[in-house]
């Protein structure tokens, strides 16, 4: 069979200059491939008549600050270079543990941060070196200034340079509902990672992680998400921008998600004043040991089975309870106003008073109620 040649084809839209303009197409494709070498292009001398015009360049959209004045967005922007990762170091100064804290005084160089961030974790004692990190990762050598295991709270030292400290709010003031943000170090290793979530309930209570004999008061409870890492970093109200609690631990149990608590300002402040001032925090000694006063105890001493308090074993002789007349087998039942229970059990209430501090004693002796006043001295 003849086969007939196959017709001529047109020639292609825009003529000299699309042969060009494959041909370059061709060239870029193959730098690319060859491995992302960079390739140049020339405009031709002249355009060809017919040929397609070339494309606009692509508008550019200008840089994206904040259009909607996101509340939190400027808050992580103004806070952040105030919040520092710790670094806590053994011996050799082989990283031990991390956690987070923040700036609390830029003139003096005070970081707050847990007491249990720079405690040993072989041990109760403190580590034996630290590193602050902040936001730009600026490393530098702190020194602990000091400790209170009973509220989880600590005070480390930098050079005062350039500091941005952050500010303490009044936790009091801070209403159930309200938006929070959290900034730490996650998994010790995310750093200035930032979670958001309501206040969810004030004036808790709970078991200290690393010191069960130890229970922390007067915690703000957050569903902002707090992972370990975070133990020390700042819980920040929104809507003033005040630091109004300091993240020291989370509830780990399955089904318990977003159950996260923070120490109060409040308490921070006090605490951090008294460690700047005097290294340790000088609580009010009595002088006694008790147990706690259960329903069958309650029972052998003819009280009521709903009587709740603690019963005294034993007054050291010489101790400010010896002084203010207490005995053995007094059960306690108030300190101040403050009535003792399982909520508000007698070593919790005594850790809000200080030595020199006077305080009045309600209890039951032989069946009958009485109070004495107590001036605490220093614990030995």
């Amino acid at each position: 069979m003849r086969h007939l040649p196959a017709p001529p084809r047109p020639p292609a839209r825009g003529g000299v200059a699309g042969t060009l303009l494959a041909a370059i197409l061709v060239s870029a494709l193959s730098g690319a491939a060859a491995g992302g070498a960079a390739v140049s292009f020339l405009a031709p001398a002249a355009v060809t008549v017919g040929a397609s015009p070339a494309p606009a360049p692509a508008a550019t959209a200008a840089p994206v600050r904040n259009p909607g004045g996101e509340p939190v967005v400027e808050l992580v922007r103004e806070v952040l270079p105030g919040v520092v990762t710790v670094i806590n170091k053994l011996p050799g100064g082989k990283p031990q543990s991390s956690g987070s804290g923040y700036v609390i005084d830029a003139q003096r160089g005070y970081v707050v941060t847990n007491s249990h961030v720079v405690t040993n974790v072989r041990n109760n004692n403190a580590g034996d070196a630290f590193d602050v990190i902040f936001s730009d990762e600026t490393k530098v050598a702190a020194k602990l200034v000091g400790r209170d295991p009973q509220t989880d709270v600590a005070v480390l030292q930098v050079p005062a340079q350039g500091l941005r400290a952050l500010s303490l709010g009044n936790s009091d003031e801070v209403p159930v509902g309200a938006q929070v943000v959290a900034i730490g170090s996650s998994l010790g290793e995310l750093r200035n990672s930032v979670t958001a979530g309501i206040v969810s309930a004030k004036g808790r209570r709970a078991q200290s992680e690393v010191r069960p004999d130890i229970l922390l008061e007067d915690l703000i409870q957050t569903d902002a998400a707090i992972s370990p890492g975070n133990s020390g970093g700042p819980l920040i109200w929104v809507a003033t921008r005040q630091v109004v609690g300091m993240n020291t631990l989370v509830n780990r149990e399955p089904g318990a998600e977003g159950l996260g608590f923070s120490v109060s300002a409040n308490t921070v402040k006090q605490i951090t004043d008294e460690l700047i001032k005097n290294g340790v925090v000088e609580r009010g000694f009595i002088g006694i040991t008790y147990q706690e006063l259960s329903a069958q105890i309650a029972q052998t001493l003819s009280l009521p089975q709903q009587t709740r308090g603690v019963l005294l074993t034993q007054v050291l002789p010489g101790s400010p309870g010896a002084a203010a007349g207490l005995r053995a087998n007094d059960v306690i039942t108030r300190v101040n106003e403050q009535p003792i229970d399982g909520d508000h059990p007698l070593a919790t209430i005594m850790v809000r008073f200080r030595a020199n501090d006077r305080v009045r004693v309600a209890l039951i002796r032989d069946g009958k109620q009485q109070t004495v006043d107590v001036t605490l001295g220093r614990q030995p």
